[in-house]
């Protein structure tokens, strides 16, 4: 039973590492994608929420706005989310490591 939940626990922490990295990912190149690929520099009746960048503005759709604004409001959420879970796994897992060492010594 012992070993079904680590095997569990062990698995949702590999899990959150990959979704830590696919999250990376994703906030790294989408964001250029839509803003300096896929986005107009001037204003037309699609393309018509402006995004400034690095001084210049670029005009995206509101669908596109949409995207980065989900990029940028749950990007941090999900990577510290998922980062504590590693932290903690981590940490009680050392101090059940330092239980066991105690009950060998005894």
């Amino acid at each position: 039973m012992k070993h079904t939940y680590l095997a569990i626990f062990s698995t949702l922490a590999l899990l959150c590492f990959i979704t830590m990295l696919a999250v990376t990912v994703i906030w790294m190149y989408v964001p250029i994608r839509i803003v300096y690929q896929e986005s107009s520099l001037v204003p037309t009746e699609d393309y018509s929420i402006a995004v400034r960048q690095h001084g210049q503005a670029y005009y995206v759709t509101p669908k596109q706005k949409y995207v980065l604004n989900l990029i940028n409001g749950y990007t941090a959420i999900i990577w510290f989310g998922c980062f504590g879970y590693i932290f903690l796994f981590t940490a009680f897992g050392g101090f059940a490591r330092l239980q066991m060492l105690r009950r060998q010594r005894q």
